[in-house]
């Protein structure tokens, strides 16, 4: 990665991740997996906020219930102008936004209650593409809505509903997620195509191979059970080999797909860079045993600083990696290990009064940015004092950020921005990078500008390299006029180029 000050990068754009699918086949599994999750949709986004909406919630008034409506549209519609079958609609009329239909549900019924059943069991799917290619699927289930209207007459609606539901594909993931109804119609029959889904067929699935979808169910189930009652949601860290804090391959899909099973553990889950006060983290990591991956995740309870619950799993094959063309250790895995060792051995244990703690606008841990990315830093001290900045570029370039920022009385005890006017750019090189920053209570000494054989500085295009060893770099770094011992701390970064679409 190179830093820049004062230069302008332009991006045209991000290349997405996502694709459409437009020439994904779907295999038996592939079908059994987008029918369970379209399911799912439907029954735990859908059918448990219109019960809440109709039936549990109707001695309330519709303005009480706006954020709620709101939510079931987010959570379970594609958007807010999708049309659905009204019941309660003459047949003129039949199709309006899920607003009106709740609305209309409660004026038809006066304020009672109204029960929504869907027959999930008997349930039938259909897979099929818009003209674009966009795959999705129907579900097709039985729909009865009854209960007693304002004049407390007994009513009862059933019919056979069509819910489409688009979904998308994750090529790089394999993974189908984002599914969102797009529709819910009234049908008189499903087409020829229709198939079922059997609890024969479920099992056959699960059991056709050990996948990593399947360990990391099993963890999240576990997790699920050990979380304390209050908890509203988690903050997941990426997974790295043996802690290495190096993001890649293999610990994207982990994120994706653990993800994606907390979620249908009813877990709200948030990455690092989205946090803002989570103090319920999972953080975990991975390791060969024997040939098979252990993956091991942690809850922990940052504010009270212990970890509440330990799950692992060792089931999934080494083989599997391979197979998705994913390597277990990251590429210059001993490089970044070598130079971890050398920041701990020359890290001093003892604590001074003064503390400085340093992070980025992605927060502390398991930070990554993309080619292109700006980004900033900011630190915070106990006490006004003067902070030095080093960069540890990915090719084994070091940098000096910052060599004499004060943290100004009255800033004490809050993050400050560091050199609010320079632009920081991810690019080249890319990999694993560090961030080293110093705080002592009297200036910095300068560091020597003429080469030597310890360690100096010097002009490269717009920025300051350092020459030298790491540690004789570390040495003239916290170099003060007192030598008194200065504080530090550092963070690890993981850079990524984006790859260009074939």
């Amino acid at each position: 990665m190179s830093v820049r000050s004062g230069m302008l990068w332009l991006i045209a754009f991000m290349v997405g991740l996502y694709t459409p699918a437009e020439a994904q086949p779907f295999s038996q599994s592939d079908k059994i997996k987008i029918a369970q999750n379209a399911c799912r949709l439907i029954q735990d986004k859908y059918l448990v906020n219109m019960e809440i909406l109709t039936r549990y919630e109707t001695d309330q008034p519709i303005e009480a219930l706006r954020n709620h409506i709101n939510g079931l549209v987010r959570d379970a519609f594609r958007s807010r102008d999708v049309l659905v079958f009204n019941e309660f609609r003459s047949a003129a009329n039949a199709y309006t936004t899920i607003d009106e239909y709740v609305k209309d549900c409660r004026i038809f019924s006066g304020g009672n209650p109204i029960i929504n059943n869907l027959a999930f069991d008997e349930a039938r799917y259909d897979m099929q593409r818009t003209p674009d290619g966009m795959p999705y699927i129907n579900v097709y289930l039985d729909k009865q809505v009854k209960g007693a209207d304002k004049k407390g007459k007994a009513f009862q609606f059933q019919n056979l509903t069509e819910f489409r539901v688009m979904f998308v594909y994750d090529k790089q993931l394999d993974l189908y997620h984002t599914f969102k109804i797009a529709g819910i119609n009234k049908v008189e029959t499903w087409p020829s195509t229709a198939f079922t889904v059997t609890a024969r067929d479920i099992k056959a699935a699960e059991h056709k191979s050990k996948d990593l979808t399947a360990v990391l169910t099993t963890l999240a189930q576990k997790l699920k059970a050990a979380l304390p009652v209050s908890a509203q949601r988690l903050v997941l860290e990426m997974f790295t080999y043996n802690r290495c804090g190096i993001n890649d391959g293999l610990s994207d899909r982990i994120f994706a797909t653990f993800s994606n099973c907390l979620e249908k553990q009813n877990v709200s889950v948030v990455s690092p860079a989205r946090s803002e006060d989570g103090n319920l983290v999972v953080r975990g990591y991975y390791q060969e045993d024997l040939n098979s991956l252990r993956l091991v995740a942690e809850l922990v309870d940052l504010h009270a600083n212990r970890i509440l619950a330990k799950v692992e799993n060792a089931d999934l094959p080494l083989s599997w990696i391979s197979e998705h063309n994913l390597s277990l250790k990251p590429a210059h895995y001993q490089q970044v290990a070598a130079i971890r060792d050398t920041l701990q051995q020359h890290t001093p244990p003892a604590k001074i009064a003064l503390a400085v703690e340093l992070r980025t606008d992605r927060g502390r841990t398991s930070i990554e940015y993309w080619e292109g990315n700006q980004f900033f830093f900011e630190a915070k001290a106990n006490r006004p004092c003067h902070l030095r900045l080093l960069y540890l570029l990915a090719d084994g370039t070091k940098t000096l950020l910052e060599a004499n920022f004060e943290i100004k009385p009255g800033q004490e005890n809050r993050f400050v921005r560091i050199a609010p006017g320079i632009k920081f750019i991810c690019a080249a090189p890319f990999g694993t990078e560090h961030v080293l920053v110093y705080a002592a209570e009297e200036p910095f000494c300068p560091i020597p500008t003429t080469p030597n054989r310890t360690a100096y500085v010097r002009k490269e295009r717009d920025y300051d390299e350092l020459v030298g060893s790491l540690p004789e770099i570390m040495k003239a770094a916290k170099c003060t006029r007192s030598r008194k011992a200065v504080a530090e701390d550092r963070l690890q970064i993981t850079t990524r180029p984006i790859t260009k679409a074939d």
